[in-house]
């Protein structure tokens, strides 16, 4: 068992127990701990997101929310710089890196929770309780990567067809190109979708549903564990709980021990044929 394989409600309720404690807690240590097992995670489930540029922009964003929040935020009693009346304090400096590693933290969980809940397991959750949203919401999660794949193709094909030309005004004329090309496919493909949508009768009253899912005993684990975890970080929000670090270690590792524990055991398995 491992996050993508689990029942949908199973690993939206540990997915949202983890993002919402990284957006509330305020220690350094575990937001930091939080980005690393984020991190970690999506290099079992999907190493190619982790690619040279993604880590080279993540790191400029940071360092910019670090260095600009002096500029907002001049509170606190430790001066490190003054540039005219523009003070620089430490409390400043803490509480950009704070928000730094709470914004990479929370960005790195919601793209692990773009692969795992994807948009055929939202409408298996919310499709009967609110048909016309849950399908806004999961045609977004769908189509906006998709649009995105489809603009880099346009430019590549454009690209070895000889039509990219060097200047400002070439790479002004050559985007608005790949933005028409990428217009007409999207309209294209938005007919061929409500055709799709009309012929399996979207919209009846009577539509029965097709799903793959089933909940399984090690489902119901994951839920009562992920419950547990959630108790644990109300009353360690409220109170300073004892060995509170372990716990929370756990909790932010395990869906990374359950990809470590899958791949173990398709290794030896394979290794046994």
């Amino acid at each position: 068992m491992n996050l993508r394989r689990s029942h949908p409600a199973s690993s939206l309720i540990y997915l949202l127990v983890i993002i919402s404690y990284t957006m509330f807690s305020k220690e350094i240590f575990l937001l930091a701990f939080s980005l690393f097992t984020g991190v970690f995670t999506q290099i079992f489930i999907d190493p190619k997101k982790i690619t040279a540029r993604s880590i080279f922009w993540n790191l400029i964003f940071f360092a910019l929310i670090i260095l600009l929040n002096p500029l907002f935020n001049q509170t606190g009693e430790t001066e490190l710089l003054r540039i005219g009346k523009l003070r620089v304090t430490e409390e400043a400096l803490l509480a950009g890196l704070k928000i730094g590693l709470m914004t990479l933290a929370v960005i790195f969980w919601f793209n692990l929770f773009n692969q795992i809940i994807t948009s055929e397991k939202f409408i298996y959750l919310f499709g009967n309780l609110a048909p016309s949203t849950t399908l806004l919401l999961s045609m977004g999660l769908k189509y906006l990567p998709l649009y995105r794949r489809q603009y880099e193709r346009i430019s590549e094909a454009q690209r070895a067809m000889g039509k990219y030309g060097e200047g400002y005004f070439r790479k002004v004329v050559n985007r608005v190109r790949t933005f028409i090309a990428l217009l007409a496919w999207s309209l294209e493909n938005a007919l061929d979708t409500a055709s799709s949508m009309k012929a399996r009768g979207y919209g009846l009253k009577k539509r029965s549903h097709y799903a793959l899912y089933r909940f399984r005993k090690s489902d119901f684990g994951l839920i009562i564990i992920s419950l547990l975890f959630l108790s644990f970080l109300i009353l360690d929000l409220i109170f300073i709980l004892p060995y509170r670090y372990i716990g929370i270690i756990l909790i932010f590792s395990y869906g990374a021990l359950l990809e470590i524990k899958e791949n173990f055991k398709w290794h030896y398995l394979r290794s046994k044929i």
